[in-house]
């Protein structure tokens, strides 16, 4: 039997390793290994009023703070009974859309695309392109100057309540952001066409891809969940009927299944599920890899990735002007405590986050469950990796590992996230 182990995962959110295994070069068995404690987050809201749910679920991570922000007020609405603005939820799709742009900037080109061109370090790829890593840069702090003018600051938004938002953002300043949008859209354009000039390791297996779904938009705010085997939930609270959460030993995270089954969220599976709700410039991005859909190639989450942050763009400037159509905004509706059960799901960058909460009659919060996304698909990456190990038996060991990074943070996993 032959034994692969990494002990660290770099340039992925958080602390992992992995151990493989390979019995007579055929039969694999393959572990992700979560290096973090356990945060506790679900136990410190225990107790708390309902309105710091937002506030501080959205500490769970530093890198898709906003989705769990929205996320949480989304499940404490359901909860509370409360029935926001249709201006309210443009401002919200704005704001994660913007999330999704600078989240998916950094990890699909500073920390995948490293691998797929042989690049050791961030340092050595700025070095070797310096013009296309500045272009990746510039359409990262767009989004995130974005999502400072709505949420309230970049990281952790503070606007973004229960209810709707605090106070109106500045249109001034948020004019002047979108007026950037072509400019923007070509930059991404570039990325992309660059990006797509390298090749990725070939590799198929079947997966089950779970994401929300609506016939109107590529859906990232709300819509059914569906999954590729033609299985779907129009709500978050049957969702989770069918869902196992698993806790393994000396594990400290919850892994999810799916009626037993692994299954992939994340950027691949919602183009997978939801091609034809593209923007046009972004299903024109995807059609040039000629490559047909379903794809299996969790490699090719890493192009996904970039072909969204595309569509974000387009997506954007499509709410915003009928966000600015509205003549009459009321952007904060009333809110009383009550006790009540609420559930939600949003597309976070990393795929599907689903929140639930419930309440007594003063608003406190008795009980907590949050599953994240990295927590859904590690089964289904450990199933990935166990494929690809016999694939790979004739490689030479830094191949090998090197190959097995590559899979490992094409998937983008986020730790932090997982170990809430």
């Amino acid at each position: 039997m032959k034994t692969i182990k990494i002990n660290h995962i770099a340039k992925t959110e958080g602390h992992l390793s992995f151990v493989g295994a390979m019995l007579d070069n055929n039969f694999a068995q393959a572990h992700i290994e979560t290096e973090e404690g356990a945060r506790l987050i679900e136990g410190i809201l225990l107790g708390r009023k309902y309105y710091e749910a937002p506030i501080i679920t959205s500490r769970i991570c530093g890198v898709c703070p906003i989705v769990h922000n929205l996320t949480s007020i989304k499940a404490m609405e359901s909860a509370l009974n409360v029935k926001v603005t249709p201006e309210i939820i443009l401002l919200r799709k704005i704001l994660e859309n913007a999330q999704i742009i600078h989240s998916h900037a950094i990890h699909a080109y500073f920390f995948s695309f490293p691998d797929i061109i042989g690049v050791s370090n961030n340092f050595n790829l700025i070095n070797k392109f310096p013009k296309e890593s500045k272009i990746a840069l510039e359409v990262r702090d767009w989004g995130v100057q974005l999502a400072r003018i709505i949420g309230g600051r970049t990281v952790h938004p503070i606007n973004s309540v229960i209810g709707g938002f605090n106070v109106e953002p500045d249109l001034k300043e948020l004019d002047e952001f979108m007026a950037m949008k072509d400019e923007v859209l070509k930059k991404a354009a570039q990325i992309y066409n660059f990006v797509i000039k390298y090749k990725l390791p070939k590799f198929q297996r079947p997966t089950n891809y779970v994401s929300l779904k609506s016939n109107s938009e590529y859906a990232v705010y709300d819509g059914k969940i569906y999954f590729s085997d033609n299985k779907s939930y129009d709500s978050a609270e049957t969702f989770l009927r069918d869902v196992q959460e698993i806790v393994l030993p000396h594990e400290k995270v919850k892994r999810t299944q799916h009626l037993e089954r692994a299954f992939m969220v994340g950027a691949l599976a919602r183009l997978n599920n939801s091609f034809d709700q593209l923007n046009p410039e972004a299903k024109k991005a995807w059609n040039k890899l000629k490559i047909k859909l379903p794809c299996y190639n969790s490699f090719y989450n890493i192009l996904a990735q970039v072909v969204e942050i595309v569509n974000c763009i387009e997506e954007l400037e499509k709410d915003y002007k009928l966000y600015k159509k509205i003549s009459d905004k009321k952007l904060l509706v009333e809110v009383k405590p009550r006790s009540g059960k609420g559930y939600a799901v949003m597309e976070a960058p990393r795929g599907l986050l689903y929140h639930e909460y419930e309440l007594n009659a003063q608003g406190n919060i008795l009980h907590c469950n949050v599953i994240t996304p990295t927590a859904m698909f590690l089964a289904n990456l450990e199933k990935d990796l166990e494929q690809l190990l016999p694939q790979i038996k004739n490689y030479s060991d830094k191949k090998q590992k090197d190959l097995i990074k590559t899979l490992i943070r094409a998937y983008d996993p986020c730790i932090s996230c997982a170990t809430h």
